[in-house]
């Protein structure tokens, strides 16, 4: 008795794993679009610079710390945060993925970041030579992920304080000073290592009366972040 086979539609299995693997990311980016801490966790990894020394791979997904968790899931609601940290525990890293999530997401999001010096602020956004904090973080993420957000250019071409997005939205970097503040009206501006920051309160009181959301970082020292830190304790 013959056995009859049935022909396999080869174009239209690959269709439907394709229209399938569609949906499977639409609704990935809906999700890391409400939850940025599911995006840091799974969309995209950081780079470590101990890595040969762990014997680990450079590249690795944010840890799952209560610490970081904790602290992305109040950095959304609140408009005027100070965290003060130590060394070593990633949060200059969430901060900046925070204002990268925000830019990717939300079009005409400007969020600025000031650090002491510029080549600080260069390592924070593109760097140059190796890659900085929000190049890292964009380029980490999958093919698909970075195609459904893309920039407005080549990240090569870039300047190394500069990151923009096809949507309007931009992630820049300026050196410390009251005046590099002022020239700008930020949807969110980042203060890294603020205790150590020339002319932070100054810079602060730029930022106060234009931005949404106003978020300071620091190790400890004396200083009117410090004072602020101390007197909400």
């Amino acid at each position: 008795m013959a056995v009859q086979t049935v022909p396999t539609d080869r174009a239209g299995l690959e269709n439907r794993a394709l229209a399938a693997q569609e949906l499977n990311q639409r609704a990935l980016d809906r999700r890391f679009a409400a939850d940025p801490w599911a995006w840091c966790r799974e969309g995209t990894r950081t780079f470590d610079e101990h890595w040969k020394e762990k014997g680990t791979s450079p590249y690795e997904r944010f840890p799952a710390k209560p610490h970081l968790e904790w602290l992305m899931s109040v950095m959304r609601p609140l408009r005027r945060v100070f965290i003060p940290k130590s060394r070593e525990i990633m949060v200059s890293w969430l901060v900046i993925a925070y204002a990268v999530w925000m830019c990717q997401w939300f079009e005409r999001t400007r969020a600025l970041v000031q650090a002491q010096k510029e080549e600080k602020v260069i390592d924070l956004i593109c760097g140059r030579g190796n890659p900085g904090y929000a190049r890292t973080l964009y380029e980490q993420q999958p093919p698909w992920l970075k195609a459904r957000h893309p920039l407005t250019k080549a990240i090569e071409d870039m300047p190394g304080n500069l990151l923009t997005w096809a949507n309007g939205s931009t992630l820049q970097g300026v050196p410390k000073g009251a005046d590099q503040v002022r020239q700008y009206h930020p949807t969110v501006a980042i203060f890294d290592e603020a205790a150590h920051l020339d002319e932070f309160q100054e810079s602060y009181g730029a930022a106060d009366p234009v931005c949404s959301q106003i978020i300071a970082v620091s190790s400890a020292a004396p200083s009117w972040f410090g004072d602020v830190v101390e007197e909400s304790i």
